[in-house]
């Protein structure tokens, strides 16, 4: 009997050492724990540990990111990291303490609360060990005054939000006015399945405790049921709600399918992103393209986003070029179950452009240019001629793309290459040089072909550009007031300047001589400013003065000068004898400069009788700004006054005359 105990103790103690060694994740042979991993730690491992939210609020939760590196790479996929928390428990076990795995260098676990409080959070790899606090506040309270509206019955959302078929987690149930006694209920969407009530741990108005029943799967890994809670149940105001989130049931450990894959091919180099379809993917996992590990992106339950590893990776030695397919594998590291993909990856030569046509287009762009050629995966980035353009249809082996409408800086043709761009990985190629045909603008009629100045004009011109534009007339600018096309034809509405210099030619108003004004030959130019692009319609405007009249210069100002208040005076003379005495007179003409010419036709001198008298020069032309003297000559016939008047013939507007007196002795 004592030997039997003393057995009995021993199989107690190893059970004991055992289940402590499973909780370290250090049991060699012991199956690691849901989320657990398969790598040893590292030695002398780097660890950070984060938490999204620092101050989350009570039954939500939490997500601790712990990173590990070694020499500041990331430690291997699954490497084990044990986490712990004095307050609240991870969601994946219900419980203070999980075993989780990395991916990439990180291994992530949730923590949640239903109680306010402050958790210490330690995550441990090897012999490295890192904590952080999370603070769960209680949800606020609000006061209502009493006309408020009554509070709806409702739910917020579920956490966990998943469990095994086993049932035995623990639920939180958030929400409002979850009155008692309360009722729940998980519901499998299969048609016409029975309800599992779930045992109830706790209950407040805002949330609900409850342990998950347990469920059959059938022949699936996961089962998704609603989750329905019953308030006030068996009174007169019992209701039924349901959560707007589901609870799904999921084996612990997963077998991995794969329905599809896409795309299912790319280049050698590799760079690829591939999105592999089909259920049962846990991370961490791991996958093959042949014989290389792809970089895993993203991992969820039906889908996983890898990048494809160079061709040359996947041969059996790692090296040498590998084209065609080869097999896609998926591994759920915690369980160690694998799936080959039934669909093959192919790896397509590094993208070439071997053809493409037509090489020439209208500048204004909308042609549609096919590309033939190998390693094109879409998305595609097109720039045809140095424009991008716009891709319509993509293949493995062609793409169909149409140019866009360029600016131009000259009016000159533009080529460039064809070039196609793989976006997500960059892979580039050049084809031949496609060339943006400009067209020429053309001036094909003006009308009316006679205008007069500041009249208007319309001008037809083919080819018009789009952009700004100008016309000029006679090398002047006009005023474009309006522009329609039809048929490839712009037809613009111009106003004519006014301020043209017009030749003249001589006329004559009565005897005075002018000048008029005579119509001018115009050329019409149309230039777009942007490209430069232009046409001149020589002389095809005649553009007529705003008046033909004939101007003649200002006629003259024509000013008889005497000394102030007198006549001029005769010089002193002898009656006896043929002596005879002078006097001078000045006649200006003080127009200004440009008017007529003061003309004297002629002078009449008129005596007082005694004597004989006579004036020089009869005649002068007096310029503006210029006068002309004229002399007086008197011989008397006997002693006494001496006097004359002269009267000037002109074509002054005003009558000129004057005087000259003296004494004969």
């Amino acid at each position: 009997m004592k030997t039997i105990r003393q057995k009995n103790y021993l199989f107690a103690l190893l059970t004991l050492l055992a289940v402590f060694a499973a909780c370290k994740g250090e049991s060699p042979t012991a199956p690691p724990p849901s989320g657990g991993g398969t790598t040893p730690p590292p030695v002398s491992s780097s660890l950070t540990l984060t938490a999204s939210s620092a101050n989350p609020q009570v039954s939500t939760t939490t997500i601790i990111s712990a990173t590990a590196t070694t020499n500041g790479s990331p430690v291997p996929n699954g490497t084990a990291v044990e986490f712990s928390t004095d307050f609240g428990t991870f969601t994946e076990t219900g419980t203070k303490t999980a075993l989780r795995t990395t991916t990439n260098g990180v291994a992530t676990v949730t923590l949640t609360s239903s109680a306010a409080g402050t958790a210490v959070v330690q995550a441990v790899v090897n012999n490295v060990l890192k904590t952080t606090s999370v603070t769960f506040k209680p949800i606020p309270t609000t006061t209502c005054p009493p006309d408020c509206p009554p509070v709806v019955t409702s739910i917020t959302g579920i956490s966990p939000a998943f469990g095994p078929p086993a049932g035995g987690t623990l639920v939180t149930i958030g929400g409002q006015n979850l009155k008692g006694p309360v009722r729940v209920f998980f519901t499998p969407t299969d048609a016409g399945a029975t309800p599992k009530e779930a045992f109830v741990v706790s209950r407040t108005d805002t949330q609900i405790v409850v342990t998950a029943p347990p469920i059959d799967l059938g022949t699936g890994q996961t089962k998704a049921v609603d989750v329905t809670v019953v308030t006030q149940a068996g009174t007169s105001t019992e209701l039924t709600v349901k959560s707007p989130t589901q609870f799904t049931y999921q084996l612990e450990i997963l077998t991995p399918s794969i329905t599809t894959i896409s795309p299912a091919s790319g280049p050698i180099d590799g760079g690829t992103n591939v999105t592999i379809f089909g259920d049962g993917f846990q991370a961490p996992v791991q996958v093959f393209f042949g014989s290389a590990e792809a970089r895993v992106i993203t991992v969820t339950f039906k889908q996983l986003t890898v990048v494809s590893p160079a061709a040359r990776d996947t041969a059996p030695n790692g090296s040498g070029s590998v084209t065609g397919s080869v097999d896609i594998k998926v591994i759920n590291i915690n369980s160690n179950k694998t799936v080959t993909s039934p669909i093959q990856f192919r790896y397509t030569p590094k993208m070439q452009i071997t053809a493409a046509g037509p090489t020439q287009g209208p500048a204004n762009g909308g042609t549609t240019v096919t590309i033939d050629g190998v390693g094109f995966n879409d998305p595609v980035a097109v720039s045809i001629g140095g424009f991008a353009a716009q891709p319509i249809r993509v293949s493995g082996t062609q793409v169909v793309a149409i140019t866009s409408a360029i600016a131009l800086s000259a009016c000159a043709d533009v080529s460039g290459p064809i070039i196609v761009t793989n976006v997500d990985n960059g892979d580039t190629a050049s084809g031949p040089n496609f060339t943006y045909r400009v067209p020429k603008p053309a001036i094909l009629s003006v009308s009316p072909t006679t205008v007069t100045a500041g009249g208007s004009i319309t001008v037809s011109v083919a080819n018009a550009l789009s952009g700004t534009t100008k016309i000029t007339i006679g090398g002047k600018s006009g005023f474009i007031t309006g522009a329609s096309t039809s048929n490839g034809v712009t037809t613009y509405s111009v106003q004519v300047p006014s301020n043209f210099t017009f030749a003249t030619q001589p006329c004559t108003v009565g005897s005075v001589s002018g000048v008029q004004n005579v119509p001018l030959s115009a050329d019409v130019s149309y230039l777009n400013v942007e490209s430069t692009c232009t046409d001149t319609a020589s002389g095809i405007l005649t553009v007529n003065p705003t008046s033909t009249a004939c101007v003649i210069p200002p006629p003259p100002n024509g000013v008889v000068d005497h000394p102030p208040g007198n006549c001029a005076a005769f010089t002193p003379v002898a009656s006896a004898g043929t002596a005879t005495g002078t006097a001078t007179i000045t006649v200006s003409n003080t127009a200004a400069a440009g008017s007529q010419s003061l003309n004297i036709t002629g002078a009449t001198v008129t005596g007082n009788g005694n004597g004989t008298y006579t004036i020089a020069p009869s005649t002068a032309t007096i310029a503006p700004g210029t006068s002309a003297t004229f002399t007086i000559t008197v011989d008397p016939a006997a002693a006494g006054a001496i006097g004359a008047t002269v009267t000037f013939q002109s074509n002054n507007p005003t009558a000129l005359s004057g005087c000259a007196s003296g004494n004969a002795t």
